[in-house]
C-alpha cells in the first residue's frame, strides 16, 4: 500500500490558519515521495456550518492527490509531565498517517502525559508537537526535530523563536517548555516548567 500523508490546519470561527504554510509542505512531501506536484485546494473549500463556532480542526489526507478531507472540534490536551525517551532510529520527516514509530515512544510514558525524544543525544519533539524552550534570554526552538511543523517554521520566520543546538545534557538550562503544532500556539499556554520533564 503506498504511503499517505496528512496536514492539521487549525480553524478558528470558520477562518482556515496559515494555509500557505500547510500547502507549502503538501506540495513538498508529494514532490519528494511521488515525485509530482500535489493539486491544493483546500483555500476553496467551504467549511461546514457546524465547523464554525470556536477552534476546529481540519484534517487533510493526500498522497499524490488529495484523497480525504474531515472537520472535527478541538480540545486542548493538558500536559503536565514528559517523559524523556531515547529512540536513535526515529524518523518523522513527513508528515504521515502512518505513526507507528510516534506510538511506540509514546507507549513508554511510564505515567507522563507525553513523551521528549532523544536522538543521538539531541532534543527533538513530543509524540505530537515541536517544543520551544524559554530562559531568560528568550525563546528556542531545537534544531533537532523530528518534523518541521508548520508553526515552527512560521514562528522562525517571524522571528518570534531562535533555533538552537540542545543536547540532552544541556536542558536543564531553560526554565519552561512550550508545545506547539498547528493547532496549538504559544498563546495557547500548553506549557510546563523543566522540572516535569522526567529522565
Amino acid at each position: 500500500m503506498e504511503s499517505s500523508f496528512v496536514e492539521t490546519i487549525r480553524v478558528n470561527n470558520g477562518q482556515f490558519c496559515h494555509l500557505a504554510y500547510h500547502e507549502c509542505r503538501a506540495r513538498a512531501t508529494s514532490l519528494a515521495v511521488f515525485g509530482c506536484r500535489l493539486e491544493w485546494d483546500v483555500a476553496g473549500m467551504t467549511v461546514p456550518d457546524e465547523a464554525r463556532q470556536g477552534v476546529v480542526k481540519c484534517r487533510v489526507v493526500y498522497d499524490t492527490v488529495i484523497r480525504d478531507v474531515t472537520f472535527s472540534p478541538y480540545t486542548f490536551r493538558r500536559i503536565g509531565s514528559l517523559r524523556l525517551i531515547e529512540d536513535n532510529a526515529i524518523d518523522y520527516r513527513f508528515k504521515s498517517t502512518d505513526r507507528v514509530a510516534l506510538e511506540h515512544v509514546f507507549a513508554q510514558r511510564d505515567g507522563c502525559d507525553d513523551v521528549l525524544v532523544v536522538r543521538q543525544g539531541m532534543i527533538t519533539d513530543t509524540s505530537f508537537s515541536n517544543i520551544v524552550l524559554e530562559d531568560t534570554t528568550g525563546l528556542y526552538t531545537p534544531d533537532t526535530f523530528l518534523l518541521n511543523g508548520t508553526r515552527r517554521q512560521r514562528l522562525l520566520d517571524e522571528g518570534v523563536v531562535r533555533e538552537r543546538v540542545v543536547p540532552v545534557s544541556e536542558l536543564y538550562r531553560y526554565d519552561r517548555l512550550y508545545l506547539i503544532n498547528a493547532m496549538i500556539g504559544l498563546e495557547d499556554n500548553i506549557s510546563l516548567p523543566l522540572s516535569a520533564v522526567r529522565f
